[in-house]
């Protein structure tokens, strides 16, 4: 029997490449990468439509990262997707139908693709500003090449308007495919990114006749009297960027982001968070796989202890990062670690939140995963 959860962790750490035939349809029939946010594969694609994610078997979706140099292939059969690895079959793969609100623009006339994107089966993505202010002087977090990957393939609409996104958002959730919003600034500088945020809420809302919009939204860490503000905009769930828990690799990893918001403020703020919109309804993310396992599920089992839930991203060494050309930790490490980090969150019995973010969301994460083989779904 196929582990899926150990071959999800190897497509994300070791990556996967295509023959032609099989990419046949991408970017029409099928979903393809637009690169909202980062750009997840190993190496630059600029000429080349490749899937944004794909299913395994058992529903499983795992994001599609490039790597012409690994050993895990996908080759079109009789009109079959088959995943191998090198000349020996694993299974069967199936590409995600393209989201027909691709096609449409929005009244000013922009492809509505290029404001938001639907991560996996149904999360609408959008990264309302392509930017982070940390890079002008280099202090950007190692891990991220959010404005080298904007710069290479310039696929998007980098500063969206929020009636535009309030008419993005009413396609796609009108559409039946799309159930939550995940929304976030890059690391906006203006000092009114919860005004910012308000707008686009109340146009989601206009738009799309919700009362409560479903989802998260993860700003530049919201602090104090912002944590209500928040709140009072519609969005269901608020999240922290937290990245990584031990103190001092976040300092090291993230030199410009623990300047700003050290890991004690973060800390009083995800409390204060929880308070406001109760547990279940905070997310803390995090980046898996640059600090030693022992510290990151002290942050697992920290933070679960609050009420939080979190999404630990499988990180892979992005082209444009400063960690481009190293390697993730292997597969098995992953496997192992997030099924102690699913006992510990099943453990302390954490609201599953599932109506706001979950597994079909969830290509570049393993934990909604784990948490499946308990039967949270």
């Amino acid at each position: 029997m196929t582990d899926y959860l150990l071959l999800k962790a190897l497509l994300l750490t070791e990556g996967v490449h295509s023959d032609k035939e099989s990419l046949e349809g991408v970017g029409t029939k099928y979903k393809e990468q637009n690169h909202g946010l980062f750009g997840w594969d190993f190496e630059t694609h600029k000429e080349i439509k490749l899937p944004d994610d794909f299913y395994l078997p058992d529903g499983t979706v795992v994001q599609y990262r490039l790597n012409s140099s690994s050993q895990y292939n996908i080759k079109k059969v009789d009109e079959n997707l088959i995943l191998y690895k090198n000349e020996d079959f694993i299974c069967e793969v199936k590409w995600m139908d393209r989201p027909k609100y691709y096609n449409k623009k929005t009244k000013t006339g922009k492809e509505m693709v290029k404001i938001g994107q639907l991560g996996g089966e149904d999360c609408l993505f959008f990264c309302f500003q392509n930017y982070c202010s940390n890079f002008k002087n280099n202090n950007q977090c190692s891990f991220c090449n959010l404005v080298p990957t904007s710069k290479t393939y310039n696929s998007v609409v980098r500063k969206k308007e929020a009636q535009e996104i309030g008419e993005v958002a009413a396609a796609a959730f009108n559409e039946g495919q799309a159930k939550h919003i995940n929304m976030t600034g890059g690391c906006y500088i203006s000092g009114k990114e919860l005004e910012v945020v308000g707008n686009i809420l109340s146009e989601m809302r206009r738009y799309t006749g919700l009362e409560k919009i479903p989802g998260l939204v993860a700003p530049a860490p919201a602090k104090g009297d912002n944590i209500q503000g928040y709140y009072d905009t519609g969005i269901e769930t608020l999240s922290f960027n937290m990245e990584i828990w031990d103190p001092e690799y976040y300092k090291a990893i993230c030199p410009g982001k623990s300047s700003s918001t050290s890991h004690e403020e973060f800390i009083k703020s995800i409390k204060q968070a929880v308070e406001i919109f109760g547990e279940g309804k905070v997310y803390v993310a995090m980046v898996m796989g640059l600090e030693p396992k022992e510290t990151f599920l002290e942050g697992i089992d920290f933070l679960s202890n609050l009420g939080v839930n979190i999404i630990p991203f499988v990180w892979a060494p992005n082209p444009g990062s400063k960690l481009e050309g190293h390697r993730a930790p292997y597969a098995n490490w992953y496997k192992e670690t997030i099924r102690e980090a699913s006992d510990i969150v099943y453990e302390h019995k954490v609201p599953w939140g599932l109506e706001n973010h979950c597994y079909k969301c969830d290509g570049n994460s393993l934990l909604h995963d784990a948490l499946r083989l308990k039967g949270i779904e």
